[in-house]
This record gives structure tokens, C-alpha cells and sequence, in this order.
């Protein structure tokens, strides 16, 4: 097994970049989407299907692959994702569009994402021709491998789901601490940060031997994630720690689950680099 490392160094010091206040997607927006889902008695949620997406999906599809598709058949509601930091906010939803190939009898499919904010479509899959099949480009596949499994920390595809009313709630948390503490907006935190705070704190001391003490806790970002078969949302931050023997300070990525209100981490102690690393394991 060949094992890659990932650096928290690109994450650091990312609380220092401000979000100009014109131009940028509200948190309000993030809200009104979540609000318009439909949920039922058990949680799940109904697919949305919006006839003008549809139409915009079904153009971009043809003007992307006019030498490869045909004609788009079926185009399925897929997730809805949202990203919020002190530095950037964007929201999506996937769509996956069941597709008729020139020359290939069985129909394909192909992911695309769909942008609230400004009402366009992106992809980046492309066709192999070799494997008849759409698969991501090279550099964002790698850059799909090189993120956190969500299931391995606790958060995707655990059995305490989140609701609607979650994302609603904690969206609402970020401008109620705005308007109580007259914050702008590169300088948002969530409603409970202490306490979150003081749980981070306590799990870095039970999981790193090698850690002598905390010195600061930064709210990195927040991400929802909604489908038909899960939903979850989870906060990042970034601890600043003291390791043992070393004088330089080091920086651990610790995940908060705001359902279980526990926090994890899939970063370890890397001797030879003497830094903190996610650690990814993969085939030669």
C-alpha cells in the first residue's frame, strides 16, 4: 500500500481572508433553499424536479458532448450541497443525466451540477472511449481521493441523520451571532462555538499522546449535504496544538458532528515530517 499524505497547510490561516459584502451569496439563500425541499414522516426527501433546470441541463449536456451523446433521456435529481467559511459560499445541486452515446445501445449517465446563485450548469466529466464510460478528468479525480472519508469519521451515512430543520437552525445560528455581536461578513462563527470549543479541546487531549496542550481553536468551515438517501452536516476547525519536544506550533483538521456533537479527526502524527497529516492509503 502506498500511503499519501495530505498537509493541513493549505487549510491554515484561511479565518484571515474577508468575504467582500457585495456580490457574495447570503447565508439567507442557503436557508431559502433548504426551505423549499419537501420532507416526509419518516425523513425522506422528495426529489425536486424543476422543469427550467431540467431544460438548462439538458443544453449543456448537448453543447459539452455533441460529438458523444445523442439526446439526454432522464435527468434525476441527485444531492444538494452547501459550503460556508469566513473566505468563501457557494451551494449546488447534482443532477445525474441518463444519456443516449452515439453507437452504444445501453444509455449512460452523466453527473452535473446546477448553481442557484447564478443559474448555470457544470461538469466535469468526460468521455472514455476506451471504457465507454464518463469518468471525472484526471486532476479531479485526485482531488476526490485526497478528501476525508465522511463515513469513517462518523458523519455520512450515519443512523442519526440530520433533518431540514438542522441545516435551517444552524444557518440561522451564523446570522444570529452576526446581528448580536454586529460581526461582518468574513467574520462569521457559529451560534455555539465555545461550547464546540471546549469538546474539540478534550478530544484532541484523549486521541493525541503527543500533544502537550490546545493553544487556539479556529472555525474553519461548515458543509451540508442532502439526498434521497442521507443527510448529514458537519463543521471544520482547525486546532493550533503544542507537541511535545517540538517548539514550532502544529495544526490538527477536526471534524464536529452538530447531530452527535462529537468531534474526530482523521489526521495522524507523521514522526518524519514532524507535522500532522491526513493520511491516505491506496494501491501502487
Amino acid at each position: 500500500m502506498l500511503r499519501k499524505f495530505l498537509a493541513v497547510a493549505s487549510l491554515i490561516f484561511v479565518f484571515n481572508h474577508s468575504v467582500s459584502s457585495q456580490d457574495i451569496i447570503k447565508i439567507e439563500d442557503f436557508i431559502v433553499e433548504h426551505s423549499g425541499f419537501e420532507e416526509n414522516e419518516v425523513g425522506e426527501i422528495t426529489p425536486i424536479n424543476i422543469k427550467e433546470i431540467n431544460k438548462k441541463i439538458r443544453f449543456f449536456v448537448e453543447e459539452k458532448y455533441p460529438e458523444i451523446v445523442e439526446y439526454t433521456r432522464n435527468i434525476i435529481w441527485d444531492s444538494y450541497t452547501t459550503f460556508l467559511s469566513p473566505s468563501d459560499r457557494y451551494h449546488y445541486h447534482t443532477f445525474i443525466a441518463q444519456v443516449k452515446v452515439n453507437d452504444i445501445d445501453r444509455l449512460k449517465y452523466v453527473e452535473v451540477n446546477f448553481n442557484p446563485y447564478n443559474d448555470e450548469v457544470l461538469g466535469d466529466y468526460e468521455w472514455i472511449e476506451d471504457d465507454e464510460e464518463f469518468y471525472l478528468s484526471g486532476d479531479k479525480e485526485k482531488d476526490q481521493k485526497k478528501k476525508p472519508d465522511l463515513i469513517d469519521l462518523g458523519i455520512g451515512n450515519s443512523e442519526q441523520k440530520a433533518t431540514l430543520d438542522d441545516f435551517i437552525s444552524e444557518h440561522q445560528g451564523f446570522l444570529d451571532v452576526m446581528e448580536s455581536k454586529n460581526l461582518k461578513e468574513g467574520e462569521i462563527i457559529p451560534l455555539n462555538v465555545v461550547e464546540i470549543n471546549k469538546t474539540i479541546r478534550s478530544f484532541v487531549k484523549s486521541n493525541y499522546n503527543n500533544v502537550e496542550y490546545s493553544r487556539n481553536i479556529i472555525w474553519d468551515s461548515y458543509t451540508t449535504f442532502l439526498s434521497p438517501f442521507d443527510k448529514y452536516h458537519y463543521h471544520v476547525f482547525i486546532a493550533q496544538v503544542k507537541v511535545k519536544e517540538i517548539k514550532r506550533l502544529k495544526y490538527l483538521e477536526i471534524f464536529y458532528n452538530p447531530i452527535t456533537q462529537k468531534a474526530t479527526s482523521d489526521f495522524s502524527w507523521i514522526d518524519s515530517d514532524e507535522e500532522f497529516f491526513r493520511v491516505i492509503e491506496s494501491e501502487e
